[in-house]
C-alpha cells in the first residue's frame, strides 16, 4: 500500500511540473505572439 500512495505521489508532482511548463509557454506565446526558439533567449534575467 505503501508503494502505491508513492507511485500516485509520484505521478500528481510529474502532472504538477507538467502543468506548470504548459502555463509557461502559454504565456508566453500570448506575450511574444510566437513560439520561435530564437526569442527564447529573450527570457533571460
Amino acid at each position: 500500500l505503501v508503494g502505491q500512495v508513492f507511485a500516485l505521489f509520484v505521478l500528481t508532482v510529474a502532472a504538477a511540473e507538467a502543468a506548470i511548463g504548459l502555463a509557461i509557454l502559454v504565456v508566453f506565446f500570448r506575450n511574444r505572439g510566437s513560439i520561435a526558439v530564437e526569442d527564447v533567449s529573450s527570457m533571460k534575467g
